[in-house]
């Protein structure tokens, strides 16, 4: 005769009170009534369906990264065979390798697009500079020296 472990039968009335609970969320039910279906009390109630909703996303995190690693994994067998085929100098496989990488790098994120942020030296954020920037209509090198510099004519 199996000795039952008490703490996993009340972790497992939890999670069918909680199941149930966000059930009845899911069918538009107030916290009141959900705590009154199910003889709890209402922040009892919210607090079911709030970790019930933890749980599913948790879950879907574990999913994604099973997904992402298995979609990973698939790319590299399609590079390695495909670059049996370019070896051989086949233009179409060199095609399906570049789609893989392109497609890997899209999996890691390295094509996100990058935030660009005004700093100054010392890495506070500024706004961008606007206005409009007025360029000088142009002037021969006399007129540039006679208005800014000196004359060097002596120089090269």
């Amino acid at each position: 005769m199996a000795i039952q472990n008490p703490g996993r039968s009340q972790r497992a009335k939890t999670a069918e009170l909680r199941k149930k609970a966000l059930e009845l969320r899911t069918l538009g039910l107030s916290y009141r009534q959900i705590a009154d279906q199910l003889a709890i009390s209402k922040t009892a109630a919210y607090r079911h369906v709030v970790k019930a909703i933890e749980s599913l996303e948790n879950e879907s995190r574990e999913d994604a990264k099973v997904n992402r690693r298995l979609d990973l994994e698939r790319l590299d067998w399609i590079i390695r065979e495909a670059m049996k085929q370019s070896l051989k100098g086949d233009l179409q496989a060199m095609d399906r390798i570049m789609k893989a990488i392109d497609r890997r790098a899209r999996i890691y994120g390295f094509n996100a697009p990058q935030k660009v942020a005004h700093t100054t030296p010392d890495g506070t954020e500024v706004a961008p500079p606007t206005g409009v920037v007025l360029i000088p209509e142009p002037m021969s090198r006399e007129e540039w020296l006679k208005q800014y510099g000196r004359d060097d004519t002596d120089s090269p």
